[in-house]
Parts: C-alpha cells; structure tokens; sequence
C-alpha cells in the first residue's frame, strides 16, 4: 500500500486527518509536525510566511 503524508499550514488539522485515515483503515499514514510553516522554516528560511 502507498504511504500518505498529511500536510496544513501548521499541523493540527492534518494530524487530525491522519487520525481519521488510520481509524478507517489505512496503515501508512504520517503527519508532518509543525506543518508546512515549519518546514519552509527548515527548508529555506528566506522563503516569505503567512500566518
């Protein structure tokens, strides 16, 4: 089976989701902690955020 990552702006939703996928049966589902805010903090500092 495919591996599914969840994303939103700063995690909270997508762990959500990632909650529902598993409880209907998925098996490989991940969440990105922090979301996509963290990661473009990680990636690229320089890369213009919302909030």
């Amino acid at each position: 089976m495919d591996k599914i990552v969840t994303l939103c702006h700063q995690g909270v939703r997508s762990a959500s989701t990632q909650s529902i996928l598993i409880s209907v049966g998925f098996l490989d589902v991940k969440n990105m902690t922090g979301g996509i805010d963290a990661y473009s903090i990680m990636a690229d500092p320089t890369l213009p955020r919302y909030r």
